[in-house]
């Protein structure tokens, strides 16, 4: 993933779509999963960290995804991290799918750290509330 912009170039494989070749909306998701962890590594973080206890793990609460036309197999786009939303215990991630420069999908997924053992929401750890920040001030706030 660049640093600069937090994007990566991602092209679309046979496994990625449904049987006309077009990308298979739930692909978005494990997509935008795939960069998320990335993006993780860039701030020194990781999902590993999260599973074993020494970074409160912040599952996915909410997904949605809008489709502005037909993503096929062989496609080359640009996914950048667009922008973020922070609360006390959650954030947003808002990421744009560019394919020739045109805004052709995006996806928004909020996470929200949490106390495993009591099944409740925590505040969001200062290190990684940092990281957060320092992106968002690189990408901007959602709106």
């Amino acid at each position: 993933m660049n640093l600069a912009d937090f994007s990566e170039h991602f092209v679309v494989r046979l496994p990625h779509t449904d049987a006309a070749g077009v990308l298979f909306y739930p692909k978005i998701f494990e997509i935008e999963e795939e960069l998320f962890e990335r993006w993780l590594e860039l701030g020194g973080f990781s999902v590993r960290a999260m599973l074993d206890g020494r970074l409160a793990p912040t599952p996915i609460v909410h997904c949605e995804a809008d489709y502005r036309r037909p993503v096929r197999v062989g496609d080359r786009m640009t996914v950048r991290l667009a922008a973020i939303e922070i609360g006390r215990s959650g954030y947003s991630l808002q990421w744009s799918f560019l394919l020739e420069g045109e805004l052709v999908m995006s996806a928004r997924v909020k996470r929200v750290a949490i106390d495993v053992e009591a099944g409740e929401s925590v505040d969001l750890p200062e290190a990684f509330r940092a990281w957060l920040e320092e992106t968002q001030a690189r990408t901007g706030r959602l709106a």
